[in-house]
């Protein structure tokens, strides 16, 4: 199947002044056509179950962590390609609170108002409180290209490529429009033809006493990855 990839920019100069005898727009289009595809998978399939948790075994007084599942995410290409991706949080409604696992680096402590961009939402309680959030975070050391461990690269507009945080094993990643790639020793994005993305999702909840319910109530985070073509 054929992917047509098409960038559009519309630059335009306009002048006003009293005397100006020209006036100007310029439209600039352009685009790609590809024959590469590419298909990203999640080991295990699409759904993280952290089961069924007992209120009253829940802290009323701090923020609840529930721990930490791994998953991996693999892209594999009919060809070498240039791709990246993103993730975007569907459901919103954080709360702002710490996340702790001891994979993360920064001193074990992920999340809080400092990297609020990398929270994700896992709905609210029937009461409209946010009930909690989760982290996801890449092992960029055990990251492959093609079977070899190589550089993740990132940039929050697809265009300034920085190499993924260089120091800890495990990183937060940021909502989009932050994109993930891997990189040469400058960052820039390289071609592959399997790549294999290590993830680790963590999940922590309110205090019980902030929220105050009652009934059954569901976690139900969810987030779309995207393909970017460089």
């Amino acid at each position: 199947m054929k992917k047509l990839l098409v960038a559009t920019t519309v630059a335009m100069a306009l002048s006003a002044t009293a005397h100006a005898a020209d006036s100007t727009a310029q439209l600039k289009v352009q685009g790609v056509l590809t024959n590469d595809a590419c298909t990203p998978t999640l080991s295990g399939g699409t759904t993280i179950d952290f089961g069924t948790f007992f209120v009253d075994s829940l802290s009323s007084t701090a923020t609840n962590q529930l721990g930490h599942k791994d998953t991996s995410l693999s892209i594999t290409c009919s060809s070498p390609t240039k791709v990246s991706w993103s993730i975007e949080d569907n459901v919103g409604d954080v709360a702002d609170i710490d996340i702790l696992n001891a994979g993360f680096s920064g001193g074990n402590v992920y999340g809080g108002g400092v990297a609020l961009d990398a929270h994700f939402g896992v709905g609210k309680t029937a009461g409209g409180v946010a009930i909690g959030s989760y982290a996801v975070a890449l092992n960029k050391h055990n990251a492959t290209a093609d079977g070899v461990a190589s550089n993740v690269s990132s940039a929050s507009d697809g265009e300034v490529w920085t190499l993924f945080f260089p120091t800890g094993s495990y990183d937060y990643v940021r909502v989009s429009p932050y994109q993930f790639a891997f990189g040469d020793n400058d960052a820039k994005p390289i071609a592959f033809t399997n790549a294999v993305f290590p993830l680790r999702i963590a999940l922590a909840v309110e205090k019980t006493s902030t929220l105050a319910i009652t009934d059954d109530t569901p976690i139900a985070g969810q987030a779309t990855i995207t393909l970017h073509y460089l």
